[in-house]
């Protein structure tokens, strides 16, 4: 009992709890209810579906919900024993794969070529004569070959004269060539046929007077030697 006259002693003090809302405390766990959730925007479908759509079988006896291994297989009949034919080969012609010959090819039909005129010919007889003087007389070779290619050059001088091609000046100087050969006078004829190389277009008379000198200058030398 308290004595008389003295004070109060104050009330005993409540243990020490744990503040209120510490610093330290976990955050309460709130449940999640439809009103706490975000409203969730909805999109309407605007693009068309592409593709088959899927249709679910409702059916529980359709084979389609069942899985494959459960599905029972089908029945395969074997098939009828069919007999290899026999191949026959056809035996081996070599005429079959032979080729064929190429046709014979036609030979280019002849040009007409038109007559020399008649008053070339005396002159043409002249140089033609002398040609064939040196082959007889000549047993060189060489001499043999050059007069070969005089025959060729002569050629060329009758294409040029069947067709007019031939200036009358050279025409004259080859007529004395001509008449000089007719009497064996092989300087005569060369001094005309320079007559007609310092005066003549080149292009005119130059595929057969390069020619008529080498007879010229083979004749002189046979006719020399052999006076033939």
């Amino acid at each position: 009992m308290p004595t008389p006259g003295a004070e109060p002693s104050p009330p005993p003090a409540k243990p020490a709890g744990r503040p209120k809302g510490a610093w330290n405390d976990p955050p309460m766990l709130k449940k999640k209810t439809a009103a706490n959730l975000p409203p969730v925007a909805t999109q309407k479908i605007t693009t068309p579906v592409i593709g088959p759509v899927k249709t679910v079988d409702l059916d529980p006896n359709s084979p389609a919900n069942y899985p494959a291994q459960h599905q029972p297989e089908a029945y395969n009949a074997p098939e009828a024993y069919v007999a290899p034919q026999p191949v026959f080969q056809q035996p081996y012609d070599p005429n079959i794969y032979a080729a064929a010959p190429p046709e014979p090819v036609a030979a280019p039909a002849p040009v007409e070529k038109p007559p020399i005129p008649d008053h070339y010919h005396p002159m043409l007889n002249a140089l033609e004569s002398a040609t064939n003087d040196c082959k007889n007389v000549s047993q060189n070779p060489t001499h043999r070959r050059k007069l070969e290619e005089v025959t060729a050059k002569l050629e060329a001088l009758k294409d040029k004269l069947r067709y007019d091609c031939v200036s009358g000046a050279v025409v004259e100087n080859l007529n004395n060539i001509a008449g000089a050969l007719s009497v064996k006078d092989y300087n005569q004829a060369l001094y005309f046929h320079s007559q007609v190389a310092q005066t003549a277009n080149f292009s005119e008379v130059g595929s057969f007077l390069p020619g008529i000198k080498v007879l010229l200058q083979i004749g002189a030398q046979l006719h020399a030697v052999h006076h033939y």
